[in-house]
């Protein structure tokens, strides 16, 4: 095979992923959109609301390991066709349907569905481009981001005017075309002979130490992109600094609009100075500022500058899962970003639920048109989790910096 056809099927793939990448994306993010009218329609408070936020993650981070290894052996011609399909019919409950259970099992099959997108991702680009992983990576999470920050304006205009039905059938018509589109651009695949030890592999990554450590850290301070602006941001900025829907909307916009920039320079700064856990704590204590910064209530003329710089350092999470795959073998690498982006987006469904329960302890029992209404300081509370956890992972992420320089010290001295 020429190189010019290898690297044409390899941009295919890539194309294939980052598409559908874009694509669920935007449905990860509709609970933020469509929160008052899902509280409406269902009659629903914010406990229920950040069940139905949550249950996405449970279900995407369940099939991690059994979509990779469906990609291995069966093929990303047929499984990321049917994914994306699973994801665009997810919708349908929220709109056809009047019973809450069944909003719930489809928000469920989303986050099964989008699963694909970022193993996808993880696993075919570390194969086909080895050598330069952190920034391709890099380069799909920004067109995602990009995606949902020239999306989500549109789309709550569109709601405000068309109403939530219009807006979902939309949705769903778009994904049937995305998966006719994803499998007929995606190369036939070339699979090897089954490998036989799946099981140890699957121990080899689960059972590391240093894989789940660095994970668990990680994940502790995603909450400011999966807890805050996923779903609660724009009522946060309503309830705690009296701003419009709309500019709430456009808020949460920024945060994605600045991870954007930062998907492309944390990743080239971590490649270019090797300095992955460093850039990582520097990029934990800033969100962790930032986000206190918010909660205090007084940060309404700098809105849009935190909101921007939330988002440019929300990216460490590109740079510390390609950190974590150089802890297996190269074999295993892949493997090895998919568990720790599974444990990672975990904390996605902790965040929310988390949110929720705290938020429903402190409401004062006001009610609006039969919808729960809840105070700044219920938002407050709810919120300062994230900051809370954030600062935890400062911690852990300076021992582990500190015990791996011991190490490198003690093996040089016994050298």
């Amino acid at each position: 095979m020429t190189i010019l056809k290898q690297n044409i099927i390899n941009m295919m793939v890539w194309l294939c992923v980052t598409l559908f990448y874009c694509y669920q994306y935007i449905l990860r993010v509709l609970p933020n959109i469509v929160m008052p009218e899902l509280m409406n329609k269902f009659g629903i408070g914010a406990s229920e609301f950040g069940s139905f936020a949550g249950i996405y993650y449970i279900g995407y981070i369940a099939v991690h390991i059994p979509i990779g290894l469906m990609l291995s052996r069966i093929g990303n011609k047929k499984i990321l066709p049917i994914c994306v399909l699973l994801t665009s019919s997810s919708l349908i409950p929220m709109i056809y349907s009047t019973t809450w259970s069944y909003v719930l099992l489809g928000r469920l099959l989303t986050g099964i569905g989008s699963s694909a997108a970022i193993i996808g991702a993880l696993q075919l680009l570390r194969m086909i481009y080895p050598n330069s992983f952190t920034r391709v990576l890099g380069f799909t999470v920004f067109f995602g981001l990009i995606t949902v920050l020239y999306s989500s304006g549109p789309i709550t205009k569109i709601l405000t005017i068309y109403g939530i039905e219009y807006v979902g059938n939309f949705l769903i018509i778009l994904g049937v075309i995305l998966t006719i589109i994803t499998f007929l651009l995606l190369p036939k695949d070339e699979l090897g002979e089954t490998n036989e030890s799946i099981l140890y592999d699957l121990k080899s990554v689960a059972l590391n130490n240093k894989i789940i450590i660095v994970s668990l850290l990680a994940g502790l301070s995603v909450g400011a992109l999966e807890g805050f602006a996923d779903a609660w941001g724009s009522s946060f900025f309503s309830a705690v600094y009296n701003i419009d829907r709309v500019t709430g909307g456009e808020l949460v916009g920024l945060i994605f609009a600045g991870m954007c920039v930062g998907s492309l320079l944390l990743p080239y700064a971590a490649d270019k100075t090797g300095a992955h856990y460093g850039i990582t704590l520097l990029a934990v204590l800033v969100l962790s500022g930032m986000m206190i910064w918010l909660i205090s209530g007084h940060a309404g003329c700098c809105l849009q500058f935190i909101c921007i710089i939330i988002g440019v350092f929300s990216a460490y999470q590109v740079i510390i899962i390609a950190k974590i795959s150089t802890f297996a073998s190269n074999r295993l690498s892949g493997m090895a970003s998919a568990v720790a982006n599974m444990i990672i987006m975990a904390f996605g469904t902790i965040f929310h639920n988390s949110i929720g329960k705290i938020m429903s302890m402190y409401w004062d029992g006001v009610i609006k048109d039969g919808i729960p209404i809840y105070s700044a300081s219920a938002y407050e509370h709810g919120i300062a989790i994230i900051p809370g956890a954030s600062l935890i992972s400062v911690a852990g992420f300076i021992i582990v910096i500190i015990y791996d320089r011991y190490k490198v010290r003690s093996n040089i001295i016994k050298n």
